[in-house]
């Protein structure tokens, strides 16, 4: 597990008309928000990588599944050099944090396209895109981690 990183099972009630997932209960949601965006992932395409140092982020996938992949680069970490995946979307409801300074990413995964969620909190700080040479992730995308 990367330091700092949470990762939160989203409350889903099925009912007779299909099923209803609780994004941010009370005192769960951004502390404060600085920018929310939606994005609309089609099968099979990466972005990556992202990182902002003054701020964490959110995610949920909504609809669709994707492999959300964390890289540790923070220098004074526990957990540095750690690269790991989360899987989340209409399979498995989940929010994940991101602290500052992690580098991430996200595939869409499966034959539909994926929407998702990001929330970014705090004071401050610029999302920045990293192009892999910059980034340095010793990752994979197409390679499944255990």
């Amino acid at each position: 597990m990367i330091t700092g990183l949470e990762v939160r099972e989203l409350p889903t009630r099925l009912h007779r008309s299909g099923y209803t997932v609780e994004v941010w209960g009370e005192g769960e949601g951004p502390a404060e928000r600085l920018q929310s965006s939606l994005h609309n992932v089609f099968p099979g395409k990466v972005e990556a990588w992202f990182v902002c140092e003054e701020a964490a982020e959110r995610v949920v996938c909504l609809k669709g599944m994707i492999k959300l992949v964390l890289y540790d680069r923070r220098g004074d970490s526990d957990s540095r050099g750690r690269v790991m995946e989360v899987f989340l979307g209409e399979h498995r409801f989940r929010e994940v944090r991101i602290p500052k300074g992690i580098l991430w990413g996200w595939k869409a995964i499966g034959e539909e396209p994926a929407l998702v969620l990001s929330v970014r909190e705090g004071k401050g700080g610029d999302l920045e895109r990293l192009d892999q040479e910059r980034a340095r992730v010793p990752y994979d995308w197409e390679i499944v981690m255990r």
